[in-house]
């Protein structure tokens, strides 16, 4: 979408749900960085996540009312995109109650479970009506494969960003209701991983990576993963409160994500450079950069987190070092960030997603 200065929706009011990508790569950059122990510039990115989340939330709302778009097209232009929304709420509310804020928290948790409710169940159900008729249906199932990309790897890492907030809430307030949700949540969010893992790669096999798509959001596979390693590592964290499963079971699966995620590192980057050195690629800053910002700062938070649950302290030593790198894909983006809208104010369009 570009959007011109002057022209219809301009402004705040042209924001999505899909550009929350931010306040999910913010605000667990933000955790990573606390827990190297730097609590003052973690409290700045925090607040910079904290503030935008509400910037973002206000744009939504008044694009919606002011007719800018609707609820249904929002849905129906970014589908699972939206999720972005339900994740940056669990991923803010995981960080708060690290920080005491439980009501906010829980208040926090409560929008976002909704919203994830709503928000799933509407983009599975606009992807069964576009697969039942109309075009996608009537080109095959390669048109058909051509709607899993990697954005949804959003439905995986909206339901762990609960399981996450959930679990943080439960061990803040000693909440057994909390930790049986959460571990329901994990257990959930692993499934998911490895439905949607199929078809993304059945996408990939198939239907392959044009020059002009969008090879960012397919860094959301290793965020999704690496979230599911931190849902395990929360979950772990209140085996007192919650019965569900075996912690030897929730501890295994979560080592071998943890190897499955560090394998597809190189892998994901290796593909990320191939797209963009091929002609007709897209460059510059958009939206989706945030997507590759998320997985490396949730890589470093979801491992230091694992290593200290299960007391493997060289786990725990490379995911506080990867705060900092995390950190410096932060900054950069940042800054991309800031050149577009300064553009845009000088009157060039800016490509938003």
């Amino acid at each position: 979408m570009t959007v011109q200065v002057g022209s219809p929706g301009v402004g705040w009011r042209a924001l999505r749900l899909e550009h929350f990508t931010f306040v999910m790569a913010t605000g667990i950059v933000s955790t990573a960085i606390a827990n190297t122990g730097a609590k003052t510039l973690s409290l700045i990115i925090f607040w910079i996540a904290l503030i935008g989340y509400f910037v973002l939330v206000s744009g939504v709302l008044a694009g919606l009312v002011t007719g800018v778009r609707t609820a249904r097209g929002e849905l129906q232009d970014a589908t699972v995109r939206t999720l972005a929304f339900v994740a940056a709420g669990g991923v803010l509310a995981a960080h708060m109650v690290g920080m005491g804020w439980h009501t906010f928290a829980l208040v926090l948790i409560i929008v976002s479970a909704i919203a994830w409710v709503v928000l799933q169940y509407g983009a599975l159900g606009v992807v069964l009506v576009t697969s039942s008729g109309g075009e996608s249906a009537a080109g095959g199932a390669g048109d058909r494969l051509r709607l899993f990309n990697g954005t949804w790897f959003l439905v995986v890492v909206s339901t762990q960003a609960l399981a996450v907030s959930l679990a943080a809430w439960a061990k803040g307030v000693d909440s057994d209701v909390a930790a049986t949700l959460a571990v329901l949540a994990w257990g959930l969010g692993v499934l998911q991983l490895s439905i949607v893992a199929a078809l993304v790669a059945a996408r990939l096999l198939i239907v392959g990576v044009a020059p002009a798509d969008e090879v960012a959001p397919y860094w959301v596979f290793l965020g999704s993963g690496a979230i599911s390693i931190l849902g395990a590592a929360e979950v772990l964290g209140t085996a007192e409160e919650q019965i569900v499963l075996p912690r030897a079971v929730v501890g295994a699966v979560a080592m071998a994500l943890w190897a499955f995620v560090t394998w597809m590192i190189p892998l994901t980057i290796a593909l990320q450079v191939w797209q963009r050195l091929r002609p007709g690629s897209i460059h510059g800053y958009r939206a989706a950069l945030w997507s590759m910002v998320f997985p490396i700062g949730m890589y470093g938070e979801s491992s230091r987190q694992l290593g200290f649950v299960r007391h493997t302290d060289w786990l725990e030593e490379v995911g506080t070092w990867e705060a900092w790198v995390a950190l410096a894909v932060w900054g950069v983006v940042l800054a991309g960030l800031v050149v577009a809208v300064i553009r845009r104010f000088g009157g060039r369009p800016v490509t938003l997603s």
